[in-house]
């Protein structure tokens, strides 16, 4: 009897130490057999087209959902609206051959298309076009706007030529802004700075109202093999203004000074094929992907890398850095699983088709989560959106929990 209970510790006190923490950063062993839980699939909505792009949609308070993808043969922009059970609330069909992220704002909706350079204004409740802004024709715009909200009004960085341009609107589409800037890729704000990054050098420039007045700008120190690549991640912007910038090598956090603060080196397992940007939690520390999920603390100490891979046929391979929770919980989603990660790094649940799920699911892309804490999904390549049951927590409403910061995808703190 005695052994038996001293044997129960022994491995109670295991159990607890191979499911805390990491200070070092070693893999944290899942929790033995976690159960799916009840994540069923709520609902699914056809699209009517298919495409390769992530896509990340604007939740509205009432967990109405927007999004914009690109058709089948990259003639038209198809952007939809759907109610909190996944019926159709509209569907508007653009010119443009490029879109990128939708903006949910004061009770707008804003969609984005490349050739044309365009900006649309929509009824969220019907879709209808309010206002729109034909960049192409005005002002010989190059690029898809990459947009952001602030201060009541819409932000867009384009191109002309070798130039780039930030053009404001207010709400209802009167023009501000058009001023002259550094060409530059993804949008970010802070309070009134407008901060972007040409993969070199990133820059901030101050919304002075009538105009733009350069703050900063601050060179990469390290030379990167692939600079490109840079243009797939967004700026995340910490509770305290922190800038977080990652290049191949390096995480760099920038104050909004413009002074680096911090640089945290990574090894070539961070970008050989995942290329993921960064999560950021409401007290600064970073989650990000290489194959396995990782938690970087504010200061560069790697608090724990995760270790989900149960050696069975189909297992987790995080590409992109995760949706972070109200309670600290971390969502993904990929080929044919659905995956939720305990902030210490341990697997909370999965559902693929080892826990009954089916394969018809395909390639779930990264999720984004409604407020009663249901899990959204665009399969683009099956053309279909898809809601599963999540675990009644929303979205963390401090830090930046998701790409393009909060539930309306503003890209601004």
């Amino acid at each position: 009897m005695k052994y038996s209970i001293k044997t129960t510790l022994i491995i109670a006190v295991l159990a607890i130490a191979i499911t805390s923490c990491n200070k070092d950063g070693d893999p944290v062993i899942p929790d033995p057999g976690p159960g799916a839980g009840d994540h069923p699939e709520l609902w699914s909505y056809d699209i009517g087209t298919g495409g390769m792009a992530d896509v990340f949609p604007a939740i509205d308070n009432n967990d109405n959902m927007y999004f914009s993808m690109v058709s089948e043969n990259y003639t038209e922009v198809i952007a939809v609206g759907l109610d909190s059970d996944g019926k159709e609330l509209w569907k508007k069909v653009f010119t443009g051959t490029v879109t990128g992220k939708v903006i949910y704002a004061g009770g707008k909706v804003f969609v984005s298309t490349g050739y044309p350079t365009a900006i649309y204004c929509l009824n969220p409740s019907n879709g209808n076009t309010e206002w729109s802004k034909n960049l192409t024709n005005e002002y010989d715009f190059q690029d898809n706007p990459r947009m952001a909200y602030a201060n009541d009004k819409i932000y867009a960085l384009s191109t002309q030529f070798i130039y780039g341009f930030i053009a404001t609107y207010d709400m209802e589409g009167t023009e501000i802004v058009v001023q002259q800037v550094s060409p530059g890729f993804n949008l970010s704000m802070y309070n009134n700075a407008i901060i972007f990054h040409d993969m070199d050098t990133v820059y901030s420039y101050e919304d002075n109202g009538s105009s733009f007045t350069l703050n900063w700008k601050w060179g990469f120190p390290a030379v990167k093999s692939s600079t490109s690549l840079l243009t797939l991640y967004d700026i995340p912007v910490g509770d305290d203004g922190s800038i977080y910038i990652r290049d191949e090598a390096a995480i760099y956090i920038i104050t909004q000074s413009g002074q680096l603060a911090k640089t945290i080196n990574l090894d070539a397992t961070f970008y050989q094929g995942y290329n993921s940007n960064l999560t950021i939690t409401n007290g600064g520390d970073m989650i990000l992907a290489k194959g396995d999920l990782v938690k970087i603390s504010n200061d560069g100490t790697t608090e724990w890398v995760s270790d989900i891979n149960d050696g069975l046929i189909i297992n987790p391979t995080f590409n992109t850095a995760p949706v972070i929770s109200a309670d600290g919980n971390l969502y993904d989603a990929q080929l044919f699983g659905l995956y939720s990660v305990k902030s210490n790094g341990a697997l909370n649940w999965k559902v693929n088709s080892e826990t009954g799920a089916g394969t018809e699911y395909g390639n779930l892309h990264p999720p984004v989560l409604t407020h009663a804490g249901n899990i959204i999904s665009v399969s683009s390549e099956q053309s279909v959106v898809r809601c599963f049951k999540g675990d009644g927590q929303g979205l963390a409403t401090n830090g930046w929990p998701k790409p393009f910061g909060d539930y309306g995808n503003t890209s601004s703190k």
